[in-house]
């Protein structure tokens, strides 16, 4: 029964992984059609935050994917080590945390542009982004505390 578990979530994280990349490579298709518009007349400014916007989405899905199929597809065997565990939540949150606060930057160019009532929405995500590094700072202390002790056992 393990072993058929193993093989069906293995054939679900490939197509999950799959769907993930083409889902990425829509987003990148989508984002140099808005761009094309800036020949056709359209907000170059506008149409190129736009444009920012979806490639830095298809940045956090194709860097999803990847971790996934790193993780879960290709080392296939379970996590050994807090310091493996570590090493895994820190990409997975990095990732994140980089594509909110890429994303919130972009926001911020908006903001400046359409009215200072607009920002509230930008600083926020900054907010919460930097919320998370500092967690991801703190749980990396923690379990290196209490990692290191049981990785020596």
């Amino acid at each position: 029964m393990q072993e058929f578990y193993s093989k069906i979530s293995l054939v679900y994280f490939i197509a999950a992984t799959t769907v993930l990349m083409a889902l990425a490579f829509f987003l990148l298709g989508t984002a140099l059609r808005e761009m094309w518009q800036i020949t056709k007349g359209a907000d170059a400014a506008s149409t190129a935050l736009s444009s920012i916007s979806l490639l830095i989405i298809g940045f956090a899905v194709i860097e999803t994917a990847k971790f996934i199929a790193e993780e879960e597809v290709l080392r296939s065997r379970e996590l050994r080590s807090t310091r493996e565990s570590r090493r895994s939540i820190t990409k997975f949150i990095t990732i994140i945390v980089i594509a909110a606060s890429l994303e919130a930057l972009v926001m911020v160019f908006q903001a400046t542009r359409e009215g200072i009532e607009f920002a509230i929405y930008p600083a926020a995500l900054f907010l919460a982004a930097t919320i998370s590094l500092v967690s991801l700072g703190v749980y990396q202390w923690l379990s290196s505390r209490i990692g290191d002790h049981h990785d020596q056992d």
